[in-house]
């Protein structure tokens, strides 16, 4: 999937689209897709769908290839190791938390609709809305170095 994503999102900046908005539509595709394939496997009883829709919506988080993971290099080249750590770190905090609170809500609830699918529907449309809001394509200036460097 990420094979159709970069060339994709490469072809819009060529056209003339701002990367801004190729980064969070890309973005957008890579956390709203997983959550309508997973809203699917709540909604259906068909086994042999959710056995489908389960891969191809986390397949499709590859969008964010071209999304995320390309905008720390769109904004600031010289930082972006940094800049993609940081990020990393906040990423990985559900991850170390939703382990434990998954389990502690499927004791509680017994129910895998709840304990799994209800946090990460949380966390993609939280992740969409909070990156459409914030995200930027456009290159900061974090020293006064940085465009005299890069030259």
């Amino acid at each position: 999937v990420s094979a159709v994503a970069a060339p994709l999102a490469d072809g819009l900046i060529e056209r003339g689209v701002s990367i801004t908005v190729v980064r969070k539509s890309m973005q957008s595709i890579a956390f709203l897709s997983p959550a309508a394939c997973m809203l699917g496997c709540i909604l259906s009883e068909d086994k042999q769908l959710s056995t489908w829709l389960l891969p191809l919506g986390l397949g499709l988080q590859t969008f964010s290839f071209a999304g995320l993971y390309s905008n720390h290099q769109d904004i600031s080249p010289k930082y972006a190791g940094i800049l993609l750590a940081l990020t990393n770190i906040f990423g990985s905090m559900p991850g170390v938390i939703g382990v434990p609170f998954t389990g502690w809500l499927l004791d509680h609830t017994d129910s895998w609709t709840i304990s799994l699918f209800v946090p990460c529907l949380f966390f993609y449309i939280s992740g969409v809305y909070i990156y459409a809001q914030y995200g930027s394509g456009e290159r900061l200036v974090l020293n006064n170095n940085e465009s005299s460097s890069e030259e």
